[in-house]
């Protein structure tokens, strides 16, 4: 469809052409006359046409759109930064939000002294993974920018819901070496921290 009215548009000049030449090689004063205003009009219709594609090919590429405002700087900048998110960074959003399920869903302590001894070491290895994995994604959200890279507001959104989530998986695995009375300091910091990290990362997520 683009070629054809690339065709027809050079098809229009071309008649508009031959009808100037015409125009100028007629004889008689009326033939003059008939043939001028026959020129004219063929002209006046591929200019128009012409003017009809060349906007056309402007809003195909994307040339002369006036650009939306803003409500804030800050939502635009969140807002452009997240429509260009790389695979990279939405992977690292995925795993963050199950890291933050996991740590959410993760027994009480008494559930699980009432396992018994295996069930527990189990479980307490649970809880060195995820904290682990929390540190792990907390270096990743850092190493997404370079130390030259320009740092936007979806960059800072990340990386300190990055670092609940890292304190999140802390506190999980610090409930295996407190005493029983720290115990429960403990159990309601995690859960905080992961349910915060993890309003963010969905919030970053709608916006992908």
């Amino acid at each position: 469809m683009f070629s054809i009215d690339i065709i027809q548009v050079a098809i229009l000049w071309c008649i508009a052409g031959l009808t100037l030449v015409c125009a100028i090689n007629s004889r008689g004063v009326v033939r003059a006359v008939v043939s001028g205003l026959i020129t004219t009009a063929i002209v006046v219709t591929s200019v128009f046409f012409s003017y009809m594609k060349y906007d056309s090919v402007k809003r195909e590429i994307g040339l002369g759109e006036t650009p939306s405002v803003p409500s804030s700087s800050s939502e635009t900048t969140t807002e452009n930064r997240t429509n260009s998110c790389s695979p990279v960074e939405k992977h690292i959003l995925e795993d963050v939000i199950a890291i933050s399920d996991s740590i959410l869903a993760f027994p009480k302590l008494k559930y699980i002294n009432n396992q018994g001894i295996e069930k527990r070491e189990i479980f307490e290895s649970k809880a060195l993974s995820l904290r682990n994995k929390s540190m792990d994604s907390y270096r990743q959200v850092r190493g997404l920018f370079g130390p030259g890279d320009e740092k936007s507001c979806y960059y800072d959104l990340l990386l300190a819901a990055a670092d609940n989530l890292r304190l999140a998986g802390y506190e999980t695995h610090s409930l295996f070496g407190q005493e029983n009375d720290n115990v429960g300091d403990s159990l309601n910091k995690a859960a905080v921290y992961a349910a915060q990290a993890k309003a963010v990362f969905l919030q970053l997520r709608e916006q992908l």
